[in-house]
């Protein structure tokens, strides 16, 4: 019996040591305190942002709130959203704000809910200081049960975002939404602890984003953007965006419009502001896409709603920067590096001129 308590305390002392081994090499790499500093945007300064490098991870999402910034800024969206609205050019006109990008790639109306939620429950006396950016675009009304983001985690149909907080025990399911486990104060001490396991989904991850950050610097360089003016590789896109928006009998119907208009509620009575964000495409996609046709047409459904909500601006960012080229796009919906650059100082000269209505 000695013998196993001995070679069980052997083993228990080798993986403490395995795990404060890990634990020194992501502080070696990553040597943050792993909480966001407010003077700085929020986009590469953090240790789980090196992880989530894309945002929209509510492991990040709960380590940036739990700083408690008195003016914040938290852009939602999808992946346009995510790489087109840039933190680092928002604070060059709006120091004053934290500014968090928690975009979500191929986001619904569903997934821009889930992140107003985690915000609500993590600091609810933030919420009079917060201003939600959501860029917004017609991929973005689509029905969840064609939602990519949907995956089967322990025998659970879930959100990304749900089975991310679910994965490392930070969050718990009620009601089909995630609540914290842990006060919001407590959750930096978690991550810092869950360092060596964060780390090994680092390494993946981090690979994957400094190759894709490559690809669209070398994109956007070379101007191999341009390829998209060919119609087969259109019409394969098109193809493609049925795939990912399902049936359009179905798609932009007066059921996503009034979802979308019910968040826009629900963030106003939250306490916090809306700055709306109708982001361009290309105008090849607003010559064939039948889908964008369908949600120009449909648009005035959320549009006029709006403008009897308090605090609520909205900002159509085609118009607002008209005659621009389909070059600005890398892809179908994506813009190059220097279109974003574009599109953040825009955006941030709108909510500039917008800070007294929406109570800054």
């Amino acid at each position: 019996m000695k013998n196993i308590f001995r070679q069980a305390g052997i083993i228990l002392g080798l993986l403490g040591l395995w795990y404060l081994f890990f634990l020194f090499l992501t502080y070696l790499f990553y040597p943050d305190s792993g909480v966001v500093d407010d003077n700085q945007a929020h986009r590469g300064y953090t240790f789980t942002k090196s992880i989530y490098p894309d945002g929209g991870s509510s492991v990040d999402l709960g380590v940036w709130l739990s700083k408690n910034a008195p003016h914040r800024i938290i852009i939602i969206g999808s992946s346009n959203a995510q790489g087109g609205i840039r933190p680092t050019v928002l604070q060059t006109l709006l120091p004053d704000f934290a500014i968090y990008n928690g975009a979500i790639g191929g986001s619904n109306v569903t997934q821009l809910r889930e992140i107003l939620d985690v915000v609500r429950m993590s600091s609810p006396q933030s919420m009079k200081g917060t201003i939600f950016v959501a860029g917004i675009f017609y991929g973005t009304f689509f029905n969840d049960n064609v939602s990519g983001q949907h995956v089967l985690w322990k025998n659970k149909d879930l959100t990304i975002f749900q089975s991310d907080g679910l994965r490392y025990g930070l969050y718990k399911p009620k009601d089909n939404k995630l609540e914290l486990t842990l006060e919001p104060h407590l959750m930096p001490w978690a991550v810092r602890l869950l360092r060596p396991f964060l780390f090994w989904h680092c390494i993946f991850v981090d690979v994957r984003s400094h190759y894709v950050d490559f690809w669209d610097s070398f994109h956007s360089m070379t101007g191999m953007h341009e390829g998209m003016q060919g119609e087969e590789l259109k019409q394969s896109v098109l193809a493609q965006w049925k795939v990912s928006l399902g049936d359009i009998k179905g798609f932009a119907q007066a059921q996503q419009m009034n979802s979308f208009l019910e968040l826009c509620q629900e963030i106003i009575q939250s306490g916090a502001s809306l700055v709306i964000v109708d982001l361009p495409v290309p105008q090849w996609v607003r010559e064939k896409s039948a889908y964008y046709k369908k949600y120009i047409l449909n648009r005035p459904l959320y549009i006029n709603g709006i403008k009897n909500i308090p605090r609520v601006r909205y900002i159509d960012l085609g118009t607002s920067l008209p005659g621009r080229p389909d070059s600005d796009f890398s892809d179908s919906v994506h813009p190059t590096k220097e279109a974003a650059e574009m599109w953040s100082k825009t955006i941030a000269d709108f909510v500039v001129s917008q800070r007294r209505y929406l109570g800054f």
